[in-house]
């Protein structure tokens, strides 16, 4: 079964590690794209759009400060410098006599938000367990072309991007089931992208295909993603940023601001290949001998436009 998907391009966990993060990916760079804080001191050096972050907590002693920064906000993201697949993310989308309301409708209060940014200076989101810092951050307000078929939280799409190259994208939607995240892992629908059109196909929640979003009712497929070329150049300048041969780039539209990088992942999920209905081994192997250097994130994206036009 293995040696059939992998003779239908299909990348797997270990051909991921072994055969691209490994040999691609130096240790150092890692935390360049770990690291969120990290990731936007590299971004703001090539004038890379980014969230805002209103503070950064990396101490206990700084919650003290906590009530103060949240006073004048009416929506917020608590993050997790160093989480991953969404976990510590808290989307405040509003104020109500005091508390705090979240994507998912639940409350908080100014203590239960300074208790989960205590767990996430505690490391216990953090991919390597360590201490970590903690961010409040800017939300992003859903473009108007995405609004009608997301659940309220933030859709983003996902690159994936080898040696410079954008390889393969989709569309990341929150639902009821995710809690209004839009990670797959958690309930969210990954939906394939033409990578070359910048247009959607359909999706994936789970392992079950789906063309219309099971809670606002909406068709998936055909949708343009607006200021796709700007989103594949965000995407391309994380070779720059993070200097990783293998990685996954998350962009979000915001309403007003445009396409925002939200991060990098050098351990990108695989589901985006059920999402896209194509392997991303194939488009890799497609990209090995290819050359980077010397070549501009622009020069890039049409030559990789170009390669996976004629895998089609």
């Amino acid at each position: 079964m293995f040696r059939k998907l992998s003779q239908c391009g299909v990348l797997g966990m270990n051909a991921r590690i072994g055969l691209f993060m490994l040999p691609y990916n130096k240790r150092s760079d890692y935390p360049k794209a770990d690291d969120k804080i990290i990731t936007f001191q590299h971004a703001s050096l090539y004038r890379i759009p980014v969230p805002e972050n209103y503070a950064i907590f990396d101490s206990f002693g700084s919650l003290k400060q906590l009530s103060k920064i949240v006073s004048n906000l009416k929506s917020f993201v608590i993050k997790p410098a160093k989480g991953a697949m969404g976990n510590g993310i808290i989307v405040i989308v509003d104020r109500c006599n005091g508390s705090f309301i979240r994507a998912d409708g639940k409350i908080e209060d100014i203590n239960s938000l300074r208790y989960h940014i205590s767990h996430i200076l505690s490391g216990f989101y953090s991919i390597d367990g360590y201490p970590d810092r903690a961010i409040i951050q800017y939300k992003i307000q859903t473009h108007n072309a995405l609004q009608h078929i997301t659940y309220r939280g933030v859709p983003d799409v996902r690159v994936i991007v080898f040696k410079g190259f954008p390889t393969m994208a989709m569309l990341r939607l929150p639902t009821k089931k995710s809690g209004g995240r839009a990670n797959l892992h958690q309930g969210g629908i990954g939906v394939g992208i033409d990578i070359n059109t910048g247009k959607t196909a359909n999706g994936v929640m789970g392992s079950t295909l789906v063309t219309i979003h099971p809670d606002t009712g909406r068709n998936l497929a055909g949708i343009a993603i607006p200021f796709w070329n700007k989103i594949l150049h965000l995407a391309a300048v994380g070779y720059e940023i993070s200097h990783l041969g293998f990685f996954g780039a998350d962009i979000a539209l915001d309403n007003e601001k445009g396409p925002l990088l939200l991060e990098l992942n050098a351990r990108p999920g695989l589901s985006i290949q059920l999402a896209n209905m194509a392997g991303l081994r194939k488009r890799l192997k497609a990209f090995e001998c290819e050359n980077p250097n010397g070549l501009l994130p622009e020069e890039r994206i049409q030559k990789a436009l170009a390669i996976l036009q004629s895998l089609v």
